[in-house]
């Protein structure tokens, strides 16, 4: 946890990091040899260190990821070949009173959490260099009542599943998404970055807000995801979505004699089941240039 104080407000970042220590440390292993491990208790202490030194233009997890990479490569040049560090950011929102933003009181966001990937080693030339940047976000819960339907799927003897022309659907979306190597090294402020990313993701889960957009399936709504995401946001070459489709089964009632539906023929009441479900999991990136159509410009992989 790192707080920054000014007499106008108050900031805090809340960030769980992982360092991964790449080297020549086959004696270790083989032989006992300690000489070139750089012990865990000295991993946290650095951290530390690190984050005491952050400053209020530079708190990001994307840029603390890459300082805490940076450092441990080109202070143990001898041990350290690359860095890879993991960052989860508990997101904690200035509260309001009386519709006046607070000077120093926070509310925790979630169940959604940041994230940040750094690796960091050199290259052939034995510099310096940013292999990866990536940042992203984990249980990002979205649901939309309507304009959802799964039908036309392969059914055999095995298939129980009715077809529907009318569910909700939710997710708790993992994504990650990757910078450029221009934005990587030198983009001055991540968090407008990230903050436009999750926007897009929503924007794109969700379409128009006074119309929607209609989900024919989940593997449809993660390429629509995709694309807002490579469309909104410049400096982003690439975004993985990783979706668990959680079911909301509606309640049947006729033992009661009841019928599920309201006004408008529709159930209104659910249980929302946590497994089995399903995973889409997809990588929309970048259109290359010259290709031939909006559409089949984007390259998708699952």
């Amino acid at each position: 946890m790192k707080v920054f104080r000014s007499a106008e407000k108050h900031e805090v970042r809340q960030f769980l990091v992982e360092t991964n220590l790449i080297g020549p440390v086959e004696a270790c292993f083989l032989s006992g040899d300690n000489s070139k491990i750089v012990a865990t208790d000295t991993q946290k202490n650095t951290v530390f260190i690190l984050a005491k030194q952050l400053t209020p233009t530079v708190k990001s997890a994307e840029a603390f990821a890459k300082i805490i990479a940076t450092h441990f490569v080109t202070t143990y040049p001898e041990a350290i070949k690359q860095c890879k560090v993991n960052i989860l950011e508990e997101i904690w929102e200035r509260t309001s009173v009386d519709g006046t933003p607070h000077h120093h009181s926070f509310q925790k966001a979630g169940p959604h959490t940041g994230f940040a990937h750094a690796d960091v080693g050199r290259n052939e030339q034995n510099e310096v260099v940013i292999n990866v940047l990536q940042g992203g976000v984990r249980q990002l819960t979205l649901l939309k009542t309507t304009q959802s339907s799964f039908e036309n799927f392969v059914r055999d003897q095995y298939t129980a599943l009715p077809e529907t022309n009318e569910r909700l659907l939710a997710t708790s979306c993992d994504s990650t998404w990757q910078y450029d190597p221009e934005t990587a090294s030198n983009c001055p402020d991540f968090e407008i970055l990230a903050a436009s990313t999750r926007k897009a993701i929503v924007e794109g889960f969700s379409g128009p807000a006074a119309t929607g957009v209609p989900s024919p399936s989940l593997q449809r709504t993660a390429f629509e995801i995709g694309q807002n995401v490579i469309d909104k946001v410049d400096g982003i070459s690439s975004v993985t979505l990783y979706l668990p489709n959680i079911h909301n089964i509606p309640v049947n009632f006729e033992p009661f004699g009841l019928s599920n539906t309201d006004e408008t023929g529709n159930p209104d009441v659910f249980w929302v089941t946590k497994e089995p479900f399903g995973i889409i999991q997809a990588t929309v990136s970048r259109p290359t240039e010259g290709a031939a159509t909006a559409t089949n410009a984007y390259v998708m992989s699952q």
